[in-house]
């Protein structure tokens, strides 16, 4: 497959949506029990988390690690409990990692309406904030969707109204040059039958390439694959011994792959490297298998 090139990030950087308001991935949520270990991790793996936010209305904290295009990841622990993050509480008394996909949209609130129109269900829309040390409060508007809309995850529509605040400069200087999510990677059984719910999600075709399936998400792609054919790329990583399906790991698309692998190297993590693609285990990035690559290659990630 071809390369993903770069969105834009102080604007809508999914590109034109599919009907119902999603645009591509806007982050991935990744739950953790520790958040200062958690950040520490990510930091030693070439990250620059942002100052730790918090989430009052939510009762939940986090550490961001903003991307130049537009997306980004998210190091996220509970403080307390809300309907908003009863998943994502259920999902950390088994493990943690991957617990939710953001997706990407312009207005959460127009969303809704189109997303009920689509057959969706969701849920009503939540305004919240988190104060950005030295510089302002970040708001948002989410809308969740009902458990099941995609497989071992939950999701959520999240819209930005300070976009200058939350993707400021200073944020998107990685040591280990992440530019953004090139890939979402997922572990099923039936890869048919997962990619489909993906597909109807954004509103996109389906691609099968032996026994891996491919579905765009804006700028990215989402890779729903058996065990076998991701064990191919990570070995044998214990997640992938998990009941399926879940949300394995992500592609991060790098400047080079040179910068990347200094980086890692300096985190004295285990790194396997082969086919211009950098890997990470997920025992070393909080139950998260991570891959670097310069572009989304699939040859490259599952040889």
């Amino acid at each position: 497959m071809g390369g993903i090139g770069g969105g834009i990030a102080g604007g809508f950087a999914g590109g034109k949506d599919g009907g119902n308001g999603i645009g591509g991935i806007d982050h991935l949520v990744i739950a953790v029990r520790d958040l200062d270990q958690a950040r520490d991790a990510y930091s030693r793996l070439g990250f620059l988390p942002t100052p730790r936010g918090h989430h009052t209305e939510l009762k939940s904290a986090n550490h961001t690690m903003m991307f130049a295009d537009g997306d980004y990841l998210e190091l996220m622990a509970l403080e307390g409990e809300h309907p908003f993050t009863a998943g994502t509480a259920e999902f950390l008394r088994v493990r943690e990692g991957l617990a939710s996909v953001a997706l990407k949209t312009e207005d959460a609130r127009d969303a809704h309406a189109r997303l009920s129109l689509d057959g969706f269900a969701p849920r009503d829309p939540i305004e919240f904030g988190r104060p950005v040390e030295g510089v302002g409060t970040a708001r948002f508007t989410v809308t969740p969707l009902p458990p099941g809309t995609i497989p071992g995850a939950g999701a959520f529509l999240c819209g930005h109204h300070t976009r200058d605040v939350v993707w400021r400069p200073d944020y998107l200087k990685h040591e280990n040059g992440a530019l953004g999510i090139a890939a979402l990677v997922v572990a099923s059984d039936d890869p048919d039958g997962t990619a489909a719910l993906y597909a109807r999600l954004f509103h996109t075709a389906v691609e099968a390439v032996g026994p891996v399936r491919l579905v765009k998400a804006g700028t990215a792609q989402v890779v729903v694959a058996p065990p076998a054919a991701i064990a191919w790329g990570w070995s044998a990583d214990p997640l992938l011994q998990r009941p399926r399906p879940f949300l394995a790991g992500a592609v991060i698309r790098v400047t080079d792959t040179a910068t990347a692998q200094q980086a890692l190297q300096r985190s004295k993590f285990p790194v396997v490297a082969g086919n211009g693609v950098l890997r990470v285990n997920s025992t070393h990035a909080c139950g998260v298998m991570l891959a670097f690559a310069v572009s989304f290659d699939l040859t490259g990630l599952i040889p």
